[in-house]
């Protein structure tokens, strides 16, 4: 079973990408390194959307 289909929230764009700011934005805060959530929300949209089959390869 794959962890896209076990947890149906993951299928949510908007749901993975709110996971990933707050992960970053904690993470550079625990080394006083802050960053405003509108740049990292810029930089996640530079990132583009992957497509399910081109994650799996990695």
């Amino acid at each position: 079973m794959k962890l896209r289909d076990r947890f149906r929230q993951l299928q949510d764009p908007a749901v993975v990408k709110a996971m990933v700011v707050r992960s970053v934005y904690a993470s550079m805060a625990l080394e006083n390194q802050t960053v405003s959530l509108d740049r990292l929300e810029a930089l996640y949209e530079q990132t583009g959307p992957t497509s399910p089959a081109g994650a799996a390869g990695r």
